[in-house]
């Protein structure tokens, strides 16, 4: 059976076949492979044991080595036998290593002599053939079955690169093989195959595999490509892997982590062997280079500490190296604007280590990158011009040395900057003009807000080329997560799943809005594992868990998973909240039904917890059971972000909301959010709110978020959203005494009452209006005993003991009550009366 592939018009198509004679013939020519590489080694090892006792021998007797004489015996012929020895097992070794068997690169079709076939299993690596060969084995015991994918699966349990990759997947290797040897035991499917005995899945995991290799440029299909292809075709292994809690694209982001540290291996060795070349000090390769003493003191050579291995190695940020590029190349100064954290020096860092390797253009290679250090360029200088002298001999030194790639952290710290007496004079003005005048290239940094602060408006603006740095993406994060991970794991002797970086990225990018990514997320790693080997010691695996128990504790909100205790909690939420609330059984039910929704992560992840609008006349428990919502769900009901919208009846009180422009502090509502991004936002009495007001709420109800005059955008998507109104209250107490249900009152509502007050796409917004009905003098008991045990619990701390008849809970429920205001009056007689 020759399945073929094609790539390119190529036909490509598997030739090996699998049987006890050609397993024995495979492991006849490796046996007869390693003994001609020993003998080829002991041949080497023998010359230069005779080659060095006979050069011992000559120096001991005192006679001259290039004597013809002393080249004379049978030890000449053993030297020269054994450099015929080593550079036949060079020659083996290369043609085993590299030979002609390689995967097709992309594009070298043609080159190729045209051929019928060409056999992809010659491409296959040494260990991936030993996985098929192993699955042969597994499959002839399973009833002389042919060779199937998941034949192929187990034995890719038993190889070192994939126990690796399950482990990064938290998953027991031991486990999940006994799993599997079961099913194939208890599964009994045989099938049958032609000589190559492969089955048409196991066929198509061979061929997939293949592709991949060449999709990704390998020069090899290794056992990682084996890997992916069998969870990609195989149903029967997905279904295993997901009882395991794995799934498909976990796999291929583990077995992409392992490459990604393989690659950075690779990279770090080609960095420190180029580096070697080098030259140290301020010289470049034609010798052409002068000294720059005075740039030297108020900078640091970041092409010498990317020389000594000082920096890590920056991922995932090709697009800036390239944009980067091509605005030097065009003469143009570029600055990078990131948020702090985003990984702005890691670029740089990043460029000195190419510089190093010079793995960069050409017009960049040879040269030295040399930062600015402005804190000790601005140090004692007390004299008029002093400062400015300094930057003159900079300058001078730049232009003259021709080598040097000039770096300006924190570029915003020049605008303004002169000596004493020189207020007239922008250092930022000086030093960018000469320097590209002069041909020499710049590189520069700042901040969103320094760069809309003082450059964006300054005179030496049109000199700088904005090249904007944002928070890497999720997939992006979690490569330099991976870049960093082998520091962390080496330091606290920890080991890190997928799942646990993926977590690191996923719920500090949502949890944690104070600062960015990748900084915050490698905050998380480090912390998690330094706590991982404390609490449980050294070789511990850490997972998923441990990164969500940390940000839980740090954000304050549940976001772990859900306990025993918590799940009965959340089963029985609305008997936790009618401890608190009396009726308004469809609210409580409402609200219930949302928190088991937001706790389960069954919600938009891209707009608030819920969005609620509770209507109802006053003193009814709107308010009430806002707070008992804030300590169920955040565990504390002081955990509320409260605003009185009748103080926002102007239109020109969005600037107290989102902040006055021109000011670097957001308003109320956006100041309050950034401090506390998990909590209850109730807004009082909405329908009082200018109606411009109401449509800022819209683009919160939807996206979740809010720029404010700063610039910074705002993250609402973990708030729980409460707005109450007390519009329509004489329709609801009419027709709630009238026997109407609140579903009915609410529709009713919806398509009269509040027309006037609200426009249809602002209460379209809303996951749910919930109609709070008016208090029965029942009720008002009910409440009353509430508040009578909140006094005894407070007079006990006091020592003394309240008791309360039900006598006295009618009598205080009764001057306490009143239709039009519910039961606000009543906490008024308890004080005055109790």
């Amino acid at each position: 059976m020759n399945k073929e592939l094609q790539i390119e018009g190529q036909k490509l198509i598997w030739s090996k076949s699998f049987s006890h004679v050609s397993v024995l013939v495979d492991k006849f020519r490796r046996i007869i492979n390693t003994l001609i590489t020993t003998l080829l080694i002991l041949a080497i090892i023998l010359g230069a044991a005779m080659f060095g006792h006979n050069v011992y021998t000559i120096y001991s007797a005192n006679t001259d080595f290039f004597t013809p004489s002393s080249w004379q015996g049978d030890w000449v012929n053993i030297l020269w036998w054994s450099i015929l020895a080593a550079m036949f097992l060079g020659y083996w070794r290369k043609s085993k290593r590299v030979g002609k068997y390689t995967v097709l690169r992309k594009g070298d079709i043609n080159k190729i002599k045209k051929q019928k076939y060409t056999y992809i299993n010659n491409a296959f690596s040494s260990d991936t053939l030993k996985v098929i060969e192993k699955s042969y084995k597994i499959a002839a015991g399973d009833s002389d079955s042919a060779i199937q994918p998941i034949h192929i699966f187990l034995s890719l349990l038993h190889n070192d690169s994939v126990i690796t990759i399950m482990g990064r997947l938290g998953v027991s290797v031991k486990q999940l093989s006994e799993t599997l040897a079961n099913i194939i035991k208890e599964d009994g499917i045989v099938t049958r195959a032609g000589g190559l005995n492969l089955d048409v899945n196991a066929m198509e995991v061979v061929m997939q595999s293949y592709s991949l290799a060449y999709d990704k440029q390998r020069q090899q299909v290794e056992v990682a490509e084996l890997l992916e292809a069998i969870v990609h075709v195989d149903e029967k292994v997905k279904e295993l892997l997901f009882d395991f809690a794995i799934t498909e694209d976990k796999v291929l982001n583990a077995v992409a982590w392992i490459r990604i540290q393989q690659t950075l291996q690779e990279r770090y060795d080609r960095f420190r062997y180029k580096a070697g070349f080098k030259p140290k000090g301020s010289m470049d390769k034609a010798m052409t280079a002068i000294a720059t003493p005075v740039l030297d003191s108020f900078s640091e050579d970041f092409t010498m500490l990317a020389r000594a291995g000082y920096f890590g190695l920056c991922v995932a940020r090709d697009k800036e190296f390239i944009d980067m590029y091509s605005v030097l190349e065009g003469g143009g100064t570029p600055v990078l604007v990131g948020q702090p954290g985003v990984g702005v020096d890691t670029i740089i860092e990043g460029l000195a280590n190419r510089m190093v390797a010079e793995e960069v253009p050409e017009f960049l290679q040879d040269k030295r990158m040399v930062s600015l250090q402005l804190s000790r360029l601005v140090a004692d200088t007390t004299h008029d011009g002093e400062l400015e002298g300094r930057v003159m001999h900079i300058i001078n030194e730049v232009s003259r040395a021709g080598n040097i790639v000039l770096y300006i952290n924190n570029i915003h710290n020049l605008v303004g900057v002169s000596s004493a007496g020189r207020s007239n004079v922008d250092l930022a003005d000086i030093l960018t003009e000469s320097l590209i005048k002069q041909g020499v290239y710049v590189i520069a940094s700042t901040t969103p807000h320094d760069f809309l602060k003082y450059i964006e408006n300054s005179s030496f603006a049109n000199n700088l080329t904005k090249i904007e740095v944002g928070e890497p993406e999720t997939n992006q994060a979690i490569q330099m997560l991976a870049a960093n991970i082998g520091r962390v794991e080496s330091k606290n002797q920890v080991f890190f799943t997928y799942d646990a970086l993926e977590a690191a990225v996923q719920l500090s990018e949502r949890y944690m809005h104070d600062r960015f990514l990748p900084s915050k997320a490698i905050s998380i790693i480090e912390e998690v594992g330094v706590r991982v080997k404390n609490k449980r010691g050294k070789n511990q695996m850490v997972g998923r868990e441990d990164v969500a128990i940390l940000i839980s504790e740090k954000a304050e909100v549940p976001i772990t998973q859900v306990t025993q205790d918590e799940s009965e909690k959340l089963i029985n939420i609305e008997e936790h909240i009618h401890e608190r609330i009396v009726n308004q059984v469809e609210a409580v039910s409402a609200v219930a039904g949302a928190l088991r929704r937001a706790r389960a992560d069954l919600r938009d992840l891209k707009r608030p917890i819920v969005n609620l609008l509770f209507m109802g006349p006053t003193g009814v428990g709107k308010t009430e059971l806002a707070k008992t919502v804030a300590e169920v769900y955040f565990g504390d009901e002081k955990r509320m972000i409260r605003l009185d919208m009748s103080e926002y009846q102007e239109k020109n009180s969005i600037a107290r909301l989102l902040g006055t422009p021109g000011s670097d502090t957001g308003g109320v509502l956006t100041s309050a959010v950034r401090q506390d991004p998990h909590s209850i936002l109730l807004l009082d009495e909405i329908e009082k709110a200018h109606p411009d007001i109401l449509n800022v709420f819209l683009q919160v109800m939807e996206d979740g978020r809010m720029t404010d005059v700063t610039g910074r955008t705002v993250d609402f998507t973990n708030l729980i959203l409460i707005m109450t109104s007390n519009a329509g209250t004489s329709y609801i107490q009419d027709h709630t005494k009238a026997g109407e249900t609140a579903e009915a009152i609410k529709e009713a509502l919806l398509e009269t009452e509040l027309r006037s007050s609200f426009r249809p796409e602002f209460l379209n917004r809303f996951d749910n209006i919930v109609i709070f009905k008016p208090l029965t003098q029942e009720h008002i008991e009910k409440i009353a005993v509430l508040l009578l045990n909140k006094e005894r619990k407070r007079l006990e701390a006091k020592g003394i003991f309240l008791e309360v008849t039900d006598t006295a809970v009618k009598e205080l429920a009764s001057l306490g009550y009143d239709p039009k205001f519910g039961a606000r009056p009543l906490r008024r007689v308890i004080q005055e009366k109790v």
